[in-house]
């Protein structure tokens, strides 16, 4: 029996690259495809126009009676899925024909594996330029254990760029109890790609893609501080108390010990890079200051913070110039 496969695509209110989104799924070279595209921005009539007009089979156009938050929305998707399998599609993104055929194959023939992975392709807003793609860097093994995978991820060893489409079965996400509630969604698929791979295997593939837009409007970079700070210290929460960690926790303690370890680091590396580039010059120093402040205290993390804080000092970073001038250079 040739299994269903979910392909759902949440709408809020951009609707302009819609289109993209629903013709690559169209183009699909697998047959047995549920498309659920559902409008979370009370859109009225438009929704279900544009779908009709971009894709020829069928089809539901699903809608909340008033908006309702990022994680509740996807959440609402898997709970409507039909098919054994799920894929989110967020509107602006696209996959190639083989998407759906080649992961769904990969997660045949591996039972053990919790979730497939493509290659993936940051491409620009307008769509004419690639900003990156995984086969930048070394590509991951075809099947890795969960710290085998978490390790990799968090040392940067691969060119993940994002995990918010993929394969899985419908089923695995219902078991895990879908996204947790992280604010705006921000690192939401990340935190449920952890649950999804415990005790499991992560499966790759090379020979098909999730492309993935890069604007100014998406969440992630986007996000204010205030919003990025919130969902940092959700996802700390999350590797503390989540019902699936804790089990991991309690049978493998070693292993808990080092997953956290590491998704912790990384969370901490991404919050001080954003911190110290992209919003130092977005706020006024005092906002930028407190904002440092606003994850839990971390040793490295906090030695960090301060020494960019004095460095940010008034007329501080002129004299520390300065000193560098006359202290000779083998004594530094």
């Amino acid at each position: 029996m040739t299994p269903l496969v979910t392909v759902a695509i949440p709408v809020y209110k951009r609707l302009n690259y819609l289109p993209g989104a629903l013709r690559s799924v169209a183009a699909q070279d697998y047959p047995h495809i549920e498309l659920i595209v559902s409008d979370n921005g009370e859109n009225g009539d438009i929704v279900e126009a544009t779908v009709a007009a971009h894709y020829s089979g069928p089809f539901t156009v699903r809608r909340n009676p008033r908006t309702v938050d990022i994680v509740t929305h996807f959440n609402q998707l898997i709970a409507a899925a039909q098919g054994a399998y799920f894929t989110l599609l967020s509107d602006d993104d696209e996959i190639s024909p083989n998407f759906v055929s080649e992961l769904l194959g990969l997660l045949e023939r591996y039972p053990q594996a919790a979730v497939g992975l493509a290659r993936v392709e940051a491409f620009s807003e307008d769509g004419g330029q690639i900003l990156g793609a995984t086969d930048e860097r070394p590509l991951p093994a075809e099947l890795m254990s969960d710290l085998e995978f978490v390790r990799g991820w968090c040392a940067y060893a691969h060119k993940y760029i994002s995990f918010t489409t993929n394969l899985s079965r419908t089923a695995d996400l219902r078991a895990v109890g879908g996204y947790p509630p992280i604010e705006r969604a921000n690192g939401a698929d990340n935190a449920l790609l952890v649950k999804q791979c415990l005790g499991r295997a992560v499966a790759f593939s090379a020979g098909c893609t999730f492309r993935h837009r890069i604007h100014t409007t998406s969440f992630g970079k986007a996000a204010d501080v205030q919003s990025l700070a919130l969902s940092s210290r959700q996802f700390l929460s999350f590797l503390d108390h989540d019902p699936r960690l804790r089990a991991l926790r309690r049978t493998r303690p070693a292993d808990y010990a080092e997953l956290r370890r590491l998704l912790q680091t990384m969370l901490y590396d991404t919050y001080l890079g954003r911190w110290k580039g992209l919003y130092r010059s977005q706020i006024p120093t005092l906002a930028w200051m407190r904002a440092g402040l606003a994850l839990p205290a971390h040793p490295t993390y906090i030695r960090e913070i301060f020494a960019n804080m004095i460095y940010a000092l008034p007329g501080f970073s002129r004299l520390a110039r300065q000193v560098r001038r006359l202290v000779p250079r083998g004594a530094r």
